[in-house]
């Protein structure tokens, strides 16, 4: 793409569009405009457009989606097709531009957690190592910092993948695929069909990473990992983290928690064994490694009861996963703003489960789910300060407090990051009171 002394609009100027605007000014663009739907400030040496009417007119070579912008039923999108105006997401534009050699993570969950072992463990080996992607750090915002010699860890939302244009990874995984973002995607075939994208342009010379039960049409090399079975990847054996034939750690001695972070883990050692990084220092990594905060993290033990942010879990899958990483007897918490999902499968995971609370705009529409399902221990709240410190109040000797809400957060906050932390507030007071 050429960009010296050329016009494009960045349409969303939220974090990713910000700085799509600053590579475009930085690369020479000659003019940048900017459009939002929710019609936000001015960006400096930008033109704000008030409106997309007369699209046409401002010559574009091309337009730059942020991730947020809506696709499907977009009319603005429609326009720029009606025009023959290319658009691409903020992620292609800054994959075209980064140098060395670009591993991308996607999938429904675990990508935050496996971007983040990948980029500790390869920082053991390489010095130019990047982290960007769907991590608050736009890829457009360090592209210009990469050369040939760098290693670029992306972690790819289906947001980015939707609009996504020559995206070709040297290596890439889909972790998971489940039902997700179909408010968005609308259908499960829509959302299956831009996960696929990571790998559609991938070929011979490149090498895509899964779970070995997970079936793709890919021109890559397929490498596999895997929880039951020796593979061409990593693959767990008599309770060790192996590769080639090499046990690399013993799993008790890591700190994350549950099946689904195993295999986070696999994929991250593949890529990182594929990258020549050195089993020692796998090792070390795994060993120090804590996970990331509102994603299976343990906030406190006390009285013998065991209280766990799982905010990050705003999807019923995300849920089971947390469920099936505990023996112990769960008061659950489930709640929030409808994603448009049913919440039935829940249910079938619930046999450790002995009370479930529900809170926010979900709430009564999921304890009718529970009890549909032959779960009457349930109880309701309009808010979830309420029924975080009811959980608090009824938690037994060798009880977990599972905050795994299975829903979006945007009733009462603005993120699952503001959610989570108010829940560890909240557990962390009552206990230092008592």
């Amino acid at each position: 793409m050429n960009i010296l002394t050329k016009n494009f609009l960045v349409y969303g100027t939220g974090l990713s569009g910000t700085s799509a605007v600053s590579f475009l000014l930085s690369r020479g663009a000659k003019n940048v405009y900017t459009y939002d739907d929710k019609n936000t400030t001015q960006i400096k040496d930008t033109i704000k457009l008030e409106n997309l009417d007369d699209i046409k007119s401002l010559d574009l070579e091309c337009v730059i989606l942020s991730p947020g912008v809506q696709v499907i039923g977009n009319k603005n999108i429609q326009k720029f097709e009606d025009n023959h105006i290319p658009y691409i997401s903020e992620f292609s534009l800054g994959f075209m531009f980064s140098q060395g050699k670009k591993i991308c993570i996607t999938g429904t969950n675990g990508k935050t957690t496996t971007v983040n072992l990948i980029y500790e463990m390869c920082k053991t080996k390489y010095k130019n190592v990047f982290l960007c992607g769907n991590t608050n750090t736009p890829i457009t915002k360090i592209a210009n910092l990469t050369s040939l010699d760098s290693i670029v860890i992306c972690e790819v939302s289906s947001f980015a993948l939707e609009t996504a244009k020559d995206v070709k990874p040297n290596i890439c995984s889909i972790l998971n695929i489940t039902n997700d973002h179909i408010n968005r995607h609308l259908t499960m075939e829509n959302y299956i069909n831009v996960k696929t994208k990571i790998t559609a342009l991938q070929d011979e010379n490149d090498i895509f990473v899964c779970n070995d039960n997970f079936d793709i049409k890919t021109s890559a090399k397929i490498v596999n990992y895997s929880l039951v079975d020796r593979c061409s990847g990593a693959y767990l054996h008599d309770g060790f983290i192996c590769y080639n034939n090499k046990k690399i750690i013993n799993k008790k001695d890591i700190h994350l928690i549950g099946e689904k972070n195993l295999e986070n883990i696999l994929c991250a050692v593949t890529i990182c064994k594929l990258l020549k990084v050195k089993n020692g220092k796998i090792k070390k990594v795994l060993k120090t490694f804590k996970g990331l905060k509102h994603r299976l993290q343990k906030v406190m033990l006390k009285d013998n009861i065991t209280y766990v942010d799982d905010s990050k879990a705003t999807n019923p899958d995300s849920t089971i996963s947390a469920l099936e990483s505990f023996k112990s007897s769960i008061v659950l918490l489930l709640g929030g703003s409808d994603k448009g999902y049913t919440y039935d499968n829940i249910f079938e995971h619930c046999y450790n489960v002995r009370q479930i609370i529900t809170f926010g705009d979900m709430s009564e529409k999921i304890k009718q789910c529970a009890i549909e399902n032959n779960f009457e221990n349930v109880i309701s709240f309009k808010h979830m300060n309420d029924a975080v410190k009811y959980a608090i109040s009824i938690a037994k000797n060798g009880d977990v407090v599972l905050f795994s809400p299975a829903c979006a957060s945007f009733d009462e906050f603005h993120s699952y990051d503001e959610r989570g932390n108010k829940f560890i507030e909240i557990v962390k007071e009552i206990n230092e009171e008592n």
